[in-house]
């Protein structure tokens, strides 16, 4: 039997496995605010800070659909136009 691939966190991510990396410039103002804002949410500054760009990527609604629909087809794999069936 194979073992889920889970992230650090113990969660599974709805976009599967994470292997790119996005290295941004920050103030040390900024990078605290990050640190302190994702341990009031009880995560990693990483997570907290993926979450915040796939809002601003994917949507709040886009988001929590994909929360709830784990390793489904995404909207691209359903697009009529892309090729796929709604």
């Amino acid at each position: 039997m194979s073992d889920p691939m889970l992230s650090r966190s113990g969660r599974t991510d709805a976009g599967g496995k994470l292997t790119e990396r996005l290295d941004v410039p920050l103030s040390e103002e900024t990078a605290e605010a990050v640190i302190a804002l994702a341990a009031v949410a009880g995560v990693s500054k990483s997570e907290f800070a993926r979450n915040i760009i796939e809002r601003a990527v994917y949507g709040d609604l886009a988001m929590l659909r994909r929360l709830a629909r784990p390793l489904r087809n995404t909207q691209w794999d359903d697009d009529p136009i892309k090729g796929g069936q709604r």
